[in-house]
């Protein structure tokens, strides 16, 4: 009989074991994995299925609530269409919401939001359908982790994501709901509403994602013009550019954009008692630096529930950053060769993210001839020898179908608790040019002894550099920025 219980006590230490190990890098927190590919599990895959389907499927039993019964029921609020900010009590502020069908039968409706202060009172979902309404509470994802920055403060707004599950038996019989509405109670008449847009049936690669651009005084109109054809040239189909305020010829620049269908702009503005006027703005940015990437996180989020359904993968990315393909000319035979090597890759992380290398307006620029002098990235063909870490300063692929959240940087949660946040590729597969006025000590404080120091030649986009002229020139000519 002892032996027996030892035998049992034994195989519950051994399945504990293999449960820990089973669980990826991205439940163990915001650290990428190493470099280069994971090699191939040496779980049976009849274990390690049994494993992510358990994992999965009470992650979302958890999630499931209960739907309140309303007597009588709320009133149906004003179906008008409000675009930014709606408010709910004094600190609710509610910026989008969509639908959410990549789980099977599991559907819910995510709202990007953000919270004033340290207040988490509790909300609840009024899903709208043409002859009903659904009431249930709503699950919290916070989107800001706390160890980022430990002073919050009362004033400080938090991004969050606010969920509402649909029962299952409303996901596999009910229409897309009409719109949501967030209330303090349960059946109380709402003030706010959110139209929820039908899914599209298209499905394309890439989509670049950029946050608020604010350029006030500043025109670098001639540089978008390059970074958006550069991207271009890469593989990207569609740019979302968020505008807070920016120099008319930048306005241009997206028109021209918006007209041939390559670009999507969206206005957007700071909620609650932060500043909109564009000076004031401006500056509360610059003094305010913690909340000015909280407030990024709002972008970032939208644009990937905006495209869940129509793209294969989002980039957040800045107009002065360029993820170049180190031995192929496009960012589809990077992960044409990523899954030559492992077929499941995309099973197995959320998004894959390219190590950072600075270009400084300081360091020596081409003497080539051939290059027109307007091509920054052409000219400035010198950067830091040395990279940023592993896990710092990356910019990502987000796989669309497998994140929940994300932030700058790569997935913040995977839809899957058995999915890792990201993996970060080999430099000698793919780079991020980064193209900086000068080295910021405030922002990257070994900036000076770690990169400034060690200049390094770098030819990688000479080789594009004749079709990026065939291509800038015409529009530049065309919107009067060149003679």
């Amino acid at each position: 009989m002892a032996r027996a219980r030892r035998s049992r006590w034994w195989l519950y230490g051994l399945l504990t074991v293999c449960a820990f190990v089973s669980l990826p890098l991205g439940l163990l927190g915001p650290q990428p994995p190493a470099i280069a590919l994971a090699p191939p599990s040496t779980q049976s895959p009849l274990q390690l299925r049994t494993i992510i389907a358990y994992s999965l499927q009470r992650q979302l039993h958890e999630q499931q609530r209960s739907p309140v019964h309303c007597q009588p029921h709320p009133a149906r609020p004003n179906l008008t269409s409000h675009f930014n900010w709606q408010t709910v009590g004094v600190g609710v502020h509610l910026f989008s919401a969509y639908y959410d069908r990549r789980l099977s039968n599991f559907h819910f409706v995510r709202i990007v939001a953000m919270l004033r202060g340290r207040a988490r009172p509790t909300l609840f979902c009024q899903l709208w359908y043409d002859s009903h309404v659904l009431v249930l509470e709503t699950v919290r994802t916070e989107i800001w982790l706390p160890h980022w920055d430990q002073h919050p403060g009362e004033n400080v707004y938090n991004p969050i994501l606010l969920s509402c599950p649909i029962p299952t038996n409303f996901s596999e019989n009910s229409d897309v709901p009409l719109g949501v509405s967030i209330t303090l109670k349960p059946c109380e008449n709402a003030e706010v509403f959110l139209r929820i847009k039908p899914a599209s049936t298209s499905r394309r690669n890439f989509a670049v994602c950029v946050k608020g651009l604010n350029f006030v005084d500043q025109d670098i109109s001639v540089r978008l013009v390059e970074w958006i054809e550069l991207n271009m040239l890469f593989g990207a189909d569609r740019f979302f550019i968020y505008v807070y305020s920016v120099h008319p010829n930048i306005q241009r620049v997206l028109d021209y954009y918006t007209e041939k269908n390559l670009v999507t702009t969206i206005p957007i503005t700071l909620p609650g008692r932060q500043p909109n006027e564009p000076f004031r703005r401006s500056q509360f940015l610059k003094r305010n630096l913690w909340q000015k990437r909280r407030n990024e996180l709002i972008p970032y989020n939208d644009c990937l529930y905006r495209n869940i359904d129509t793209y294969k993968f989002v980039l957040p990315l800045d107009v002065d950053e360029v993820i170049v393909p180190v031995k192929v000319s496009s960012w589809k035979s990077i992960f044409d060769e990523l899954l030559s090597e492992d077929p499941k890759v995309f099973e197995r992380y959320s998004s894959f993210s390219v190590r950072n290398a600075y270009f400084f307006d300081s360091f020596p620029t081409s003497t080539a001839m051939s290059v027109p002098k307007f091509l920054h990235t052409m000219l400035h063909t010198t950067r830091s020898a040395n990279y940023s870490p592993p896990e710092d300063s990356v910019k990502s692929f987000v796989v669309t179908r497998s994140a929940l959240t994300v932030f700058n940087h790569y997935t913040l949660h995977p839809l899957s608790p058995t999915t890792a946040r990201n993996l970060v590729l080999d430099t000698r597969l793919v780079q991020m040019n980064h193209y900086k006025s000068e080295c910021s000590s405030v922002t990257v404080p070994e900036c000076r002894t770690k990169y400034l120091r060690y200049p390094k030649r770098d030819d990688l986009l000479l080789r594009f550099a004749q079709e990026l002229a065939g291509r800038v020139t015409p529009v530049l000519k065309k919107l009067e920025l060149i003679k």
